[in-house]
């Protein structure tokens, strides 16, 4: 079944089999229309906001707009509210989550039905770890139904939670558009945006996405300095807030090493491709996950991809993907590495 169909089969799950009406969709956070090739609540939503179903008034909705929730739950019938992420990093957001877990408590109050997606079992920075999992627990309890992208973690999530498996609901990951430019064109296309040394010969592995330490890069980055010279480990990406530390770490590293380069920036969607089709093999090496946008994004672009076994990647069975167990293990598919599928599209 499409992620679509899913979607809305959850939906038709929390109401009544007698509604009429439409249904007032409110999803937090807010879509971000300017990205619609990248955006994971876009494309989630895609089919609804670009149809403009008559079955959905769809509104995404800020942080500092959740009454919005609220008074719709108030006056209105059929009221759904989808909550995506729900975590304090710092004291700015602890700040906001008092406000942010009463207007969900009135919402229910009013009686408004909820879904959370749990895109992840606990934030992946460790700050706050015992309130987020408090938080969390309030929120799962709270929900009618809950969202999560793969079957094989509904009974870890489910104890972990301590929430009966009957309430969770499983929708397939959206899927990312992709564009497929030759190999030496993309290379080409990357070295002159960014002033890199690649050559065609090359074998390059691609690590995207925001720098952040669960991603444990710098460890990546070591094993790198053991390789020949013609295996490269291209990091692309923005630093995530909060991680200038890692960052300085891997900037170091990189630094004495040919094999490693560094593009700490923000990408726009425009040269996703050439980085996705210049690569030989988009790697990860998360601490922790449960679903992985980065690894939805290289599926799409038909990319080998090394990531580690856990949570929903253990769900991989597709030819193109490699699971490791261990950081040895990876240090060794790396060593011995050779394109499974041809580069050039």
């Amino acid at each position: 079944m499409a992620t679509h169909d899913q979607l809305l089969k959850l939906y038709d799950d929390l109401l009544p089999d007698n509604h009429d009406g439409r249904i007032q969709l409110c999803v937090v956070p807010l879509i971000r229309h300017n990205y619609k090739e990248s955006d994971y609540l876009y494309l989630l939503y895609r089919d609804i906001i670009e149809n403009r179903s008559d079955q959905f008034n769809l509104q995404s909705i800020s942080v500092w707009k959740h009454w919005v929730f609220v008074r719709r739950a108030v006056t209105s019938k059929n009221v759904i509210l989808h909550y995506h992420w729900l975590e304090c990093t710092d004291l700015k957001s602890l700040a906001g989550m008092i406000y942010k877990l009463i207007c969900i408590f009135l919402f229910k109050a009013a009686g408004g039905h909820l879904v959370w997606t749990i895109h992840n079992k606990m934030p992946h920075d460790d700050n706050f770890r015992q309130l987020n999992y408090r938080i969390q627990s309030w929120m799962a309890s709270r929900a009618d139904l809950l969202h999560i992208h793969c079957k094989s973690a509904v009974d870890d999530i489910s104890r972990f939670y301590n929430q009966p498996a009957s309430k969770f609901r499983v929708i397939n990951h959206p899927t990312f558009p992709s564009k497929k430019i030759k190999r030496d064109d993309a290379i080409e296309k990357v070295n002159g945006e960014r002033n890199l040394s690649l050559k065609k010969s090359d074998r390059i592995f691609l690590m995207f996405g925001n720098i952040s330490s669960y991603k444990q890069i710098d460890k990546v980055c070591r094993m790198f300095i053991e390789l020949p010279p013609d295996k490269k480990l291209l990091i692309v990406g923005p630093v995530k807030k909060g991680q200038m530390s890692n960052f300085y770490d891997i900037k170091e590293i990189s630094n004495s090493s040919i094999n490693i380069l560094l593009v700490p920036h923000f990408i726009p969607e425009e040269m996703v491709p050439h980085y996705m089709n210049s690569a030989d093999c988009v790697l990860f090496n998360y601490h922790q996950i449960l679903t992985s946008g980065g690894v939805e994004l290289a599926r799409s672009y038909g990319r080998p991809i090394l990531a580690p076994n856990m949570g929903c990647l253990a769900e991989l069975n597709e030819g193109n993907a490699t699971l490791f167990n261990s950081q040895e293990q990876l240090m060794q598919l790396l060593a011995s590495f050779e394109p499974k599928v041809k580069s050039d599209a």
